[in-house]
């Protein structure tokens, strides 16, 4: 009877583990979903002085492909696709031209 209840409990357990799992990968993809609507493609020369400047000083040997504006944390981001002979990159910069993240792939 005590390993019945025991392995009650243990089932009970992993489903509300489960559960809470699940509902935290659900908010993330929601979030991720909401971003991606709220991103706006821009021209690549719509982007700001700021952005273009660090573009030119350190990815000048990329060419910039595709550029998208967003908002992340209340505040305006730009991504931009960045590509060269062997490797695709993506970029996000903030309004001041600061590299907020950098990945691998196309946008």
């Amino acid at each position: 009877m005590k390993k019945l209840s025991f392995l009650a409990a243990v089932a009970v357990m992993s489903l509300v583990s489960t559960t809470t799992f699940a509902q935290e990968v659900e908010e993330t993809v929601i979030e991720a979903v909401a971003q991606q609507e709220d991103k706006v493609e821009i021209q690549v020369s719509e982007l700001p002085e700021t952005v273009t400047a660090t573009l030119s000083a350190d990815f000048a040997d990329y060419s910039a492909d595709k550029a998208f504006k967003t908002m992340q944390d209340e505040k305006e981001v730009y991504w931009v696709a960045l590509s060269k002979e062997d490797a695709n990159i993506k970029v996000l910069f903030d309004s001041e031209g600061k590299v907020i993240e950098q990945k691998d792939g196309d946008l």
